[in-house]
């Protein structure tokens, strides 16, 4: 009997063995499952709504051709460009301050807080995609990529100006507190690339 995911799941494999980037698998399987959809709804029985899809949509090989020579779409791409900028300008920030707080003596509280918010920038960004849901629509995960990105710089502007004088009267957890903001700032900035993780690992799992 036709069991249409696992026709599909063996389609996936066979994509990813002859070169389809998980990226790109995203976006056709997307296709694909409309496709059998439309091909449903005229009649077509499963089995021969997935095999019509799977033609229109057409074998690997003349995939991979095309999407090698189109590339990484430019939206995608400055999404990402954009998630590392924040990361790394977060990641800067918070060793220095990390820095001067294990260097002078503000404290064990602020030196602990600081440093969990440190390893957190950093940790975020290696395994934010563990923790954010799978969105296969391409455009939805660049736009909600796109807000964070613009959320996290809108952030970390209004922090810096409105907190930032209170670190001259409480320097140590004025600075601890500083740490966090940069933490949050790290983890808005990387969900684009995050979103983008957690759908590439939907497709090869």
């Amino acid at each position: 009997m036709f069991n249409l995911e696992q026709s599909i799941a063996a389609w996936r494999k066979q994509m990813l063995d002859n070169g389809i980037q998980p990226a790109a698998l995203i976006e056709l399987e997307n296709h694909l499952r409309e496709e059998i959809a439309q091909q449903t709804q005229k009649g077509l029985t499963s089995a021969k709504a997935f095999e019509t899809a799977a033609g229109k949509i057409g074998p690997a090989r003349e995939l991979k051709k095309e999407f090698n020579k189109v590339g990484e779409t430019l939206d995608a791409r400055m999404v990402k460009l954009i998630a590392i900028a924040c990361v790394a300008v977060a990641a800067l920030f918070s060793a220095w301050i990390c820095i001067v707080l294990f260097t002078r003596n503000f404290g064990w509280l602020a030196q602990i807080s600081g440093a969990a918010a440190f390893a957190t920038t950093l940790l975020s960004w290696r395994y934010n995609d563990h923790f954010l849901p799978v969105v296969r629509n391409h455009w939805v995960r660049t736009a909600i990529g796109l807000v964070c990105c613009i959320g996290c710089v809108v952030w970390i502007q209004y922090f810096i100006v409105d907190y930032t004088p209170s670190i001259l009267v409480q320097p140590g957890m004025g600075m601890m507190t500083f740490l966090w903001g940069w933490t949050l700032m790290a983890i808005l900035g990387g969900i684009g690339f995050g979103l983008e993780k957690a759908a590439r690992k939907s497709i090869t799992s």
